[in-house]
This record gives C-alpha cells, structure tokens and sequence, in this order.
C-alpha cells in the first residue's frame, strides 16, 4: 500500500507491537517521511538503530502524556498506538494508563489543531482504540457491531482504567471532531498476535519463547474467555486503509471476526503453539507439551467477537490464520543459532 507517497507520518507508541510493526512498513515504502515517539530512548535506539541513515525517518523521546509541540513541519497522519498494555502496568499503574490514553489523545488533537494554524495544514488522527470498549459481560459468544457499544467493564475492575480511558478517549476525539472539524478515524482492534523487537510481559510470548526453547507449556489461569485475535500483518494492513479511506469521526473494527480460526481461548493458543512447534523442529528433539495443571477444572468462558464487515467494504481482506499467523511468529523467534529442520 503505497498511497502515502510523499507524506509525513508520527506514530506515538513506536516501540510497541503496533508501532514498531507499522514504522517498519511504512519506513520501507517509497519516499514516506517517518517520525517514531517514544518515551524510552534506550528501545527507541534498539528498535530502529538500522535507519540511522535514513534521512526520512527520525525519532523523538517524548512522553505523550506530556505536551507534543509542532515541528517546523506538518504531518499528514497520526497513528496514535502509545499505551500500556501489559496487565501487571494496568493493575499497578491505573493512573499512568489513564494518563497515556486521555492525555496523550488529547495531545495528538492540540498538535493538529495549532499544527492547521501555524502551518495551514489539516493532518488526521489515527485513534487506536481496544475490544475493551465492548466490555466483558457476555454470558454468551457475542458478535459485535461498532454501535454494540452499550456492554462496558465494571469500573470496580483490574482492567477499567484500560477500557474506560480508550472510552473516553473516543469520546474527546469525535467532540473534537463535530465542534473543530477535526478529522479523525477510530480503528477497535481485536486481540493483535505477531512478532515484535521489544517483547511485552505477557502470557502469549511466554509460551511461544518456552515452545522455541524445547520447553512445555505450562498453563495456570483462573478465567479462559475465547478471543478474537487477529495477526498482526492483517491488522496493519486494515490500519492504513482506515487512514487513507476511511470517513471522518467513523469507527471501524480491526479484527478477524473470528473467521480462518482465529477466535481462540488460551488453552487452544498454546496447544496450536505446541502444534506447530513441533511440526518445525520434527523429532530433532523432544516433543513441546502444554501441561494444564488445575486448568482443566476452569469453564471455558464465552467470548466477543468484533464483526468487521465494515472493514471489509473498503476493500479489506483477511488473509491469515491463526495457525499460520502462529508459525510465522514462531519463525521470526526462532534464533539463528537454532537449526530449522528444512
């Protein structure tokens, strides 16, 4: 997708999953002016130390909690990823997380505003917002439009500073928009799986760095909601589109709508880890395992389903499936010192 020839793009959240994916793209595609944010200098140099010498791309250390101000020039786009994510960040860190996501939305939409009048060019906001805004309350697999948005978590919850800051988030972005013609489009993505430079703390990269190592999977959770997860290749790709298509002040679902297998529970993800672990290293080594543990007793829970038809009318596709999407990260983990059996 090359439509953003000779434009100006700032991705906040730059090191992260999303961020650092999607600067990688667009910094590889032709003559696109790149600027990354993050709050971290030391990830901000791993990440991106090999473009150094690119003249199109630079980046910033800045928190985006904190005032973002005008460059002497314009950017077209905005992809505003930063926030935290991590569960033990959202249970210890509420207000850091409400910070990131209010603040620093409400930092991107000042920096387009004075940036219109200072350099007379109108830039659009990518808001980055979360499948936490349709809550957790299901008693049943539920498929959910951009309007289902009437479900939401309890505010007494671990994760409420996460969800109800994305809320609000969208909340300030579409004021902006009907009383300052801001334009912004809001994309909700789903659970997003892939690759990344600077892994998080979480339980997916856990059992996908335990599988490469040779070692079993051990799974030890109270709560086992399926989720509809979405690879991260296809959740760029929907990315972009949203910028370049579509409509001012519209939300669209980023997700996979369960199709190509992609709508799993934990157990079912460790088990297709284990899967196709196995199938890349043969019977060089023992087989990965996932040990249950007292997992077994726990009730599968029902789980939301993003319906992304929405997505798909602006010419989106997509093309992977989970245990594809699986084996893709495994490949990209797996150490060069380690010998691949083909």
């Amino acid at each position: 997708m090359n439509n953003f020839e000779n434009k100006r793009v700032l991705i906040t959240g730059a090191t992260g999953l999303l961020g650092y994916n999607l600067t990688n793209h667009l910094i590889k595609s032709k003559n696109v002016h790149v600027t990354a944010i993050s709050r971290s200098l030391k990830k901000l140099r791993k990440c991106f130390s090999i473009h150094k010498d690119n003249t199109r791309f630079s980046y910033i250390e800045h928190d985006v909690s904190s005032p973002l101000y005008l460059f002497d020039y314009p950017v077209d786009y905005i992809f505003h990823a930063a926030s935290p994510q991590e569960n033990k960040i959202i249970s210890e860190s509420p207000v850091d997380v409400i910070n990131a996501n209010i603040l620093g939305t409400m930092n991107c939409i000042d920096f387009l505003i004075n940036q219109e009048i200072e350099h007379n060019v109108k830039g659009r906001l990518v808001l980055f917002s979360s499948v936490t805004i349709y809550g957790n309350n299901t008693t049943t697999n539920l498929v959910v439009k951009e309007t289902d948005t009437s479900l939401t978590e309890k505010i007494e919850s671990i994760g409420a500073s996460y969800s109800q800051s994305k809320r609000m988030s969208e909340v300030i972005a579409r004021a902006y928009s009907k009383q300052f013609n801001l334009d912004v489009v809001t994309s909700r993505l789903s659970t997003v799986y892939g690759d990344t430079l600077i892994k998080t703390d979480t339980a997916f990269f856990e059992f996908i760095n335990n599988a490469i190592l040779g070692q079993d999977i051990h799974i030890n959770k109270s709560a086992n909601p399926r989720r509809d997860n979405i690879y991260l290749d296809d959740a760029i790709s929907g990315l972009l589109l949203i910028a370049l298509k579509g409509k001012t002040n519209e939300v669209y679902n980023v997700s996979s709508n369960g199709e190509l297998e992609n709508f799993q529970a934990v157990d079912e993800i460790a088990s297709i880890i284990a899967e196709e672990t196995n199938k890349i290293f043969g019977t060089t080594r023992s087989r990965v395992k996932v040990i249950n543990n007292d997992f077994n007793k726990v009730k599968r829970q029902p789980g939301i389903i993003l319906d992304n038809t929405k997505l798909k009318k602006l010419g989106w596709t997509l093309k992977t499936s989970f245990k594809d999407g699986i084996a893709k990260t495994l490949q990209l983990n797996i150490p060069k010192t380690v010998k691949k059996p083909f």
